[in-house]
């Protein structure tokens, strides 16, 4: 919940170049793959008024020296310019506990009824920090949308990392942190082998919810992980499989009903099957 990847630069920067493609009749070279890319990046330099377009590879150099700004910072999309906006979250679900009120109950799924993945071959989370979202995607098809809370990111031992990762072999029904003085039910790891996790929202060592952090659903809160409400951190840990992509990102997503819109790299390196994670030139920890 607090480690900080070695190459989270490499990782984004290997995204917004590099597509592992699973079907050629969408990308037919690689070089097609980074044009793509390219143009889709230039274009929402361009599409935004008063920002100066920049050169792709200076906006990379920029992404290495600095990954915690991501693509979108380094080519001039800071978040305030995409209209950071909260109208794809869920309806809230208010609730009171403890005497705490809550605009999103923590017992109750954030999106209504679960999607059938079972026969879903691209499946993959695209996270909002700004947003404070869960986006889970089947290619291009928005499946169903988790309310969150991410690291508050007041010093590095509680920031949530940008960049692009997948599902690992870890996951369980409960965990107990006597650092934090706190646990969780539901937990699966996507970076760190137990580090980064998602998982519900925080529990005593009783196994109860902690009102004053559930009731945050929405909003920063974390050491770093993605608490969720129970039922959708159980569903996630029953259901979501090993490997499954999960591009975490600062820029809200823009979404055109049920479809991605103007993408980022890293959204469309997922859109078509990627799976940089997995490639061992791309990836590491510490």
């Amino acid at each position: 919940m607090g480690i900080k990847t070695v190459f989270v630069g490499l990782i984004v920067l290997a995204a917004a170049t590099t597509y592992v493609v699973r079907d050629t009749s969408v990308l037919h070279s690689g070089q097609q793959a980074v044009e793509s890319a390219t143009g889709n990046i230039s274009a929402q330099v361009a599409a935004l008024a008063g920002h100066k377009t920049v050169s792709v590879s200076t906006a990379l150099k920029e992404v290495v020296a600095n990954p915690k700004a991501g693509i979108g910072r380094a080519t001039g999309l800071e978040p305030a310019a995409l209209r950071v906006t909260t109208d794809n979250a869920p309806p809230p679900t208010p609730t009171v506990i403890d005497g705490v009120h809550m605009r999103y109950d923590p017992l109750k799924p954030s999106d209504g009824p679960y999607p059938d993945i079972a026969k879903d071959k691209h499946v993959w989370f695209d996270i909002s920090i700004s947003q404070q979202l869960a986006y889970l995607f089947n290619g291009d098809h928005l499946l169903y949308t988790f309310i969150t809370s991410s690291g508050i990111d007041t010093n590095p031992d509680n920031s949530t990392p940008l960049g692009v990762y997948h599902i690992q072999g870890v996951r369980g029904n409960w965990f107990y942190s006597q650092q934090y003085a706190m646990g969780a039910k539901y937990w699966v790891s996507w970076l760190g082998n137990g580090i980064f996790l998602f998982h519900s929202v925080p529990m005593n060592q009783d196994q109860q919810i902690i009102p004053s952090i559930a009731a945050k659903l929405g909003h920063p809160a974390s050491h770093g992980c993605f608490h969720l409400t129970v039922p959708d951190a159980k569903w996630v840990e029953e259901h979501i499989p090993f490997g499954t992509d999960v591009i975490v990102e600062q820029a809200p997503v823009k979404l055109l009903g049920k479809t991605l819109y103007d993408p980022t790299g890293d959204q469309q390196a997922a859109e078509v099957g990627a799976t940089l994670a997995n490639t061992p030139s791309s990836y590491s920890s510490s």
